[in-house]
C-alpha cells in the first residue's frame, strides 16, 4: 500500500490532530518556493508553492532537475519526434529546445519522483529508449546546443549514472537470473561498452544483486552512493566516476540481514562538501558514516532511537514505506554537524560528532519527507496523512510555521529563496 493511499485511509484519524500542538501553528516565513510531488493515487507533476500563502506558482511535469535546480529538463513526444526542453523552474520559462528520434525519454531509475539522468556537474544529460532487445541512449550537454551522441546495443541496459565529463556512461544490464545485474562501463567517445563488468576488486567474481533504493551523488562528482536491499542484508554501493571498471560494495548494519521490509528504510545524505555520507535506517535507528577518501571501510557505525513515541501512526507508516525508499528521507545541515532523519512518526535531529540524539521535532505526527532549504535557512517536513507542510529552524528544532494549500504531500524536492 502506498503511503499517498493510506493518506485517505487515515485523514479521519488525522483530524484528531487538529487540536494539537502543530495545528495551530503560524504560517510559514514568506519568501521560499517549495518544489513537490503531492496526491493520493500517484503523481505526474511537479507543484511548485509559495511559502508564504501556500498558493500555487505553478505545476511543471515529471522532469529532470539540474543538481541546482536552474535548469529542468522535461521531453514530449509527438508523431514522428520528441521535444526535449529546458525550463527554468522558478519561472517556467524555456531557456533551450531540441528535437530528439521519438521514444527517447529521460531515464527514471527509482521508478518515483523526478527523473534522472544528469551529471552531478550539470553539464551532461543522459536520454534512453528500449526497443525489444535494443537499449538505445543519447548523450548530450545541456545547453542543448550541440547534436547528441547515440549509443545502441543489445541487451538489456538502463541508466545508472554519468561523469562530469560527459565520456563515461554506466549502465545496468539485467541478466538472464531476474535477480542478478551486472554494472557496465560505455566509453562515449569510442563509441564502446568495455568487456570488463564493474566490479569490487575485493569480490570481482561475485554476482551482482539487490533492489536500488536511495541514492546520493558526491557533488564534485567523484561518486555515486546507492543503497541496495538484498537478501542477505543492505550495502551501499559506491561508483567512481572515473572512467574505471571497478567499485564498492560497503555492507550496511542490521539488526537482521534477511529483514527486506527494514532494508528499504535506508536514506542517505551528504555533506556540501562530498567528505562525509551518512546512511540512517528511519525503522532500527542504525547510522553508517562514510568518507570517500577511506573507502573501501566504513567510517563509523552506531545507533539511535529514532522513534521516541511509538503509536497509531509508527505501525502504519512502517507498512506503507515497506516496499520503497522516501524521498527526503534524511538531511544534513548547512554545516554538516546536523543529520536529520525521519523516524516512523518526527524527526530526529543528530549530533554527527557523537551520533547521539540533540532533540526530536514533531514527535508523534506522521512524516513522509524532509528537505534543507538551499540556502540552509530552513528545514521543510511534509506529512501526507495530515496534508501538512512545515517549516523548521534547523539550528533549534523549533516548528516557525506551516505552509498551507497541499494535499497529501508526499516528495519534498527542492526549496529554494526567491
Amino acid at each position: 500500500m502506498s503511503r499517498r493511499l493510506l493518506g485517505l485511509l487515515i485523514i479521519a484519524v488525522a483530524g484528531l490532530t487538529a487540536c494539537g500542538r502543530y495545528a495551530s501553528a503560524l504560517p510559514a516565513a514568506a519568501g521560499y518556493r517549495i518544489f513537490l510531488e503531492q496526491g493520493y493515487n500517484g503523481s505526474d507533476e511537479v507543484t511548485v508553492l509559495d511559502s508564504g500563502t501556500g498558493a500555487v506558482e505553478r505545476q511543471l511535469p515529471i522532469g529532470t532537475p539540474a543538481p541546482d535546480w536552474s535548469r529542468y529538463y522535461t521531453v514530449t513526444q509527438h508523431g514522428g519526434s520528441a521535444t526535449l526542453t529546458a525550463l527554468d523552474p522558478a519561472s517556467g520559462r524555456t531557456l533551450a529546445q531540441a528535437t530528439i528520434p521519438t521514444g527517447y525519454t529521460l531515464p527514471s531509475p527509482a521508478f518515483q519522483g523526478p527523473t534522472a539522468g544528469v551529471s552531478p556537474n550539470g553539464q551532461w544529460l543522459v536520454l534512453t529508449r528500449q526497443t525489444g532487445n535494443l537499449s538505445s541512449f543519447l548523450v548530450g550537454a545541456t545547453s542543448l546546443q550541440s547534436p547528441f551522441k547515440t549509443a545502441q546495443l543489445n541487451g538489456d541496459f538502463s541508466y545508472d549514472a554519468l561523469s562530469n565529463d560527459g565520456q563515461s556512461l554506466y549502465l545496468i544490464q539485467k541478466m538472464g537470473d531476474p535477480n542478478q545485474y551486472q554494472v557496465r562501463l560505455y566509453d562515449v567517445a569510442s563509441r564502446s561498452l568495455l568487456e570488463q563488468p564493474v566490479v569490487d576488486k575485493r569480490e570481482a567474481s561475485e554476482p551482482m544483486t539487490g533492489i536500488r533504493g536511495d541514492s546520493v551523488p558526491d557533488p564534485q562528482g567523484s561518486y555515486v552512493f546507492t543503497v541496495y536491499a538484498r537478501s542477505n542484508g543492505p550495502f551501499i554501493h559506491a561508483l567512481p566516476l572515473i572512467g574505471q571498471p571497478w567499485a564498492w560494495c560497503l555492507d550496511l548494519p542490521a539488526k537482521n540481514a534477511s529483514d527486506i521490509e527494514e532494508q528499504f528504510h535506508w536514506s542517505l545524505a551528504i555533506n556540501r562538501d562530498g567528505t562525509l555520507v551518512y546512511a540512517v535506517n528511519a525503522s532500527s535507528g542504525l547510522i553508517a558514516e562514510i568518507a570517500p577518501d577511506k573507502l573501501p571501510s566504513l567510517r563509523r557505525t552506531g545507533q539511535v532511537a529514532v522513534n521516541a513515541t511509538p503509536g497509531f501512526f509508527a505501525g502504519l507508516v512502517t507498512n506503507a514505506d515497506a516496499k520503497g525508499a522516501r524521498i527526503g528521507g534524511a538531511a544534513l545541515s548547512a554545516d554538516g554537524r546536523t543529520l536529520f532523519a525521519l523516524g516512523a512518526t518526527g524527526i530526529v535531529a543528530i549530533d554527527v560528532g557523537t551520533l547521539k540524539v540533540r532533540y526530536r521535532i514533531l514527535d508523534g505526527q506522521s512524516g513522509d519527507s524532509i528537505r534543507l532549504g538551499a540556502d540552509g535557512q530552513w528545514l521543510y517536513a511534509a506529512g501526507g496523512a495530515a496534508s501538512q507542510l512545515w517549516q523548521i529552524d534547523p539550528k533549534t528544532g523549533a516548528v516557525a510555521g506551516a505552509i498551507k494549500g497541499s494535499t497529501n504531500p508526499w516528495a519534498l524536492l527542492w526549496a529554494e529563496p526567491k
